[in-house]
């Protein structure tokens, strides 16, 4: 039994792919982390853009009045202006793009 254990004490015939294994493990876990950082990062930057354009939807809406037959009816209107809503904060993109638009941009 002495000699068994002494043997197996001797014996490193696996340590140095059991270092190789612990070395590319290492590697694969910093990576996994380095990418999921980098994907939580795009998909916060598109979620704020999405959350931008949803902020930019106009809500009001107008119907005019109608007359004929001597009779009139007047028209509604109602517009939604953000009171208390914070300023939406403008993400850059990741690529630079040109837009051509007829207003002024905010």
């Amino acid at each position: 039994m002495r000699k068994l254990f002494a043997k197996c004490w001797k014996d490193d015939c696996g340590a140095l792919i059991a270092m190789e294994f612990l070395f590319v493990a290492t590697v694969l876990v910093i990576g996994i982390v380095v990418g999921l950082t980098a994907v939580r990062n795009a998909v916060n930057a598109e979620l704020t853009e999405l959350a931008n354009a949803i902020l930019a939807l106009s809500q009001g809406y107008t119907i005019s009045g109608s007359s004929g037959c001597g009779a009139s009816v007047d028209g509604s209107m109602a517009t939604d202006t953000p009171g208390n809503e914070p300023c939406p904060v403008n993400t850059p993109p990741s690529v630079p793009v040109t837009l051509a638009c007829d207003t002024p941009c905010l």
